[in-house]
């Protein structure tokens, strides 16, 4: 019995003895390594004598590039593409490293960063209550010497930081990426609706959402019509793809602006540009290489039938470079005013064209002109024609802004449909690319 106890007392000693040592598998509690973890990434994040260059893919995917000098005392100047301020301005605000469930990078004052973030749509023009879909809130997925990696907390966005040369920084100071905000905006100025890119020999398609930051390019090889998207952002005097565009042994990783001639006429306006340092131009065209578009039409309509919802323009047709060019928000009629223009497909077998009113004094919407309307596509091209029915009863068109819109539709010649983002499409006319509508999907 004596002996038997003597076991069971060395069978629990070596039990023991073996989660002791276990417990001391580490030598320092976890607080001690998350602190020093913490530290550790301090000493990188300020170790960049010229800062970091990152780019920021949102949660909707689009690309921003950013510019961030840490120091110790947890402030970081930044420079971003956003606009021409936050390209020309260095701002500062204060940042935090935490242990948020493993170890974070907080943006903790509202910064440059917060501005895709922000919840109010007039901020950054994404959806109000989500913005962009970005973060200023990363937990920290991996460090080297060169290069940070992180992923935003709430809606997943994509940080990578890379230690800049003293060149990079200068790309900012000397306002070059201001310069390709900047200039830019001369390629809204082409009164054509398409645009191409003549890049060594070839025409490429470029079809911008700078909502999103993405481009979709469209060519033909072979004259079979190639497509890709590609995030894109601003760069010592251009625009640069997140990605380059290949085609074959072709490889365009973007473009620097270097010129826009704007003669006032569609057919000769041209921007000057450089591609791998050859150049190279863009020019409006009068029809569309992206072979979406042969879907397009169709696709709008099927949303649309499939919904008790329906579509809107505020502006009506843009023409020759004027938006809302037929003037339909000169409309008045009392206490009403117009308000957008509404499309609703297939009610009882028929597609219903509509002005609404915004009646002031009764807080209500009214359609004052309307018609009965009728969409044929033609499946090889995606030309879609409109023709009216029947004017709706009690609803003429007035002579003026209302009918000249009115007429506009119904151009023999048709329409191209173009999506432009997940709610929204462009309805482009075939016989004059220098008109078109904008859509919006209600929801």
């Amino acid at each position: 019995m004596n002996k038997n106890l003597l076991y069971y007392l060395l069978a629990i000693t070596l039990v023991a003895s073996c989660k002791k040592d276990d417990d001391n598998a580490f030598d320092k509690s976890p607080d001690e390594r998350l602190n020093e973890t913490l530290k550790a990434y301090q000493a990188a994040i300020t170790a960049a004598p010229y800062g970091w260059n990152a780019n920021l893919t949102t949660g909707d995917g689009g690309s921003y590039r950013f510019y961030f000098s840490f120091n110790d005392s947890n402030r970081v100047q930044m420079y971003s593409d956003f606009d021409s301020t936050t390209a020309t301005t260095i701002a500062e605000s204060s940042y935090r490293l935490k242990a948020l469930q493993q170890p974070s990078l907080l943006f903790d004052t509202y910064s440059y960063i917060h501005i895709l973030s922000d919840p109010d749509g007039s901020v950054n023009g994404g959806q109000y209550g989500a913005g962009l879909r970005s973060d200023f809130e990363f937990r920290i997925d991996s460090v080297t010497a060169d290069s940070i990696s992180l992923t935003g907390r709430q809606n997943g966005s994509k940080l990578s930081l890379r230690k800049a040369a003293q060149a990079d920084r200068a790309v900012w100071a000397n306002k070059q990426v201001t310069n390709a905000v900047v200039n830019f905006k001369n390629y809204w100025k082409f009164l054509y609706y398409f645009r191409r890119l003549n890049y060594n020999g070839t025409d490429y398609e470029l079809q911008f959402d700078s909502t999103v930051r993405k481009v979709t390019v469209s060519w033909l090889a072979g004259n079979q019509p190639q497509s890709v998207t590609r995030g894109y952002y601003f760069w010592a005097n251009g625009i640069y793809f997140t990605d380059p565009v290949i085609n074959g042994p072709i490889s365009i990783p973007g473009f620097s602006i270097t010129g826009f001639t704007n003669t006032g006429v569609p057919t000769t306006q041209v921007m000057n540009v450089t591609v791998n340092n050859s150049v190279a131009t863009i020019k409006g065209a009068t029809t569309p290489l992206n072979p979406d578009v042969r879907n397009a039409s169709n696709r709008w309509a099927a949303f649309g039938a499939a919904s008790d919802n329906y579509w809107i323009s505020f502006d009506g047709f843009h023409k020759n470079g004027v938006d809302d060019a037929y003037n339909l928000k000169s409309l008045r009629n009392d206490s009403a005013r117009y308000y957008f223009l509404l499309y609703r497909n297939n009610i009882g077998g028929s597609d219903a064209l509509l002005t609404i009113y915004e009646d002031t004094v009764h807080n209500a919407l009214i359609s004052l002109h309307g018609s009965w309307v009728t969409m044929t596509v033609t499946n090889s091209t995606g030309r879609a024609v409109i023709r009216e029915d029947q004017v709706r009863t009690g609803e003429p068109w007035p002579a003026g802004p209302a009918n000249d819109t009115r007429q506009q539709f119904y151009n023999p010649s048709g329409y191209y449909f173009v999506q432009t983002s997940a709610i929204t499409y462009d309805m482009v006319s075939i016989a004059d690319a220098t008109v078109w509508a904008t859509w919006f999907w209600v929801f």
